[in-house]
């Protein structure tokens, strides 16, 4: 999925890339950013919807317990990189 929005969040380079960019492309990126947090929020969501079936499993709620976990991390590398690209704009318009 990440690929099909355009963004490559193994290369912490084009961060710094993106950064230099205009503010129009700060902006798009920053609005990509808010959608892949926006799918790991309902996706966490779903699994905590699941995780209050009086039918779950514990081998299913360990699991689901897992996978919330990873979402928590997914958004809050989103949410660093958001505040990056917001820091480094500023401090770019500080130093111009």
């Amino acid at each position: 999925m990440l690929e099909k929005l355009g963004l490559d969040m193994v290369q912490p380079l084009r961060l710094g890339r993106i950064m230099s960019e205009g503010a129009e492309t700060r902006r798009e990126t920053i609005r990509r950013l808010f959608y892949l947090i926006t799918i790991a929020a309902e996706d966490a969501a779903a699994l905590a919807v699941e995780g209050q079936s009086r039918r779950l499993l514990p081998e299913d709620a360990r699991t689901s317990a897992a996978n919330l976990l990873e979402l928590g991390i997914r958004i809050e590398i989103l949410s660093s990189a958001i505040t990056e690209l917001i820091e480094g704009a500023e401090k770019g318009v500080e130093t111009a």
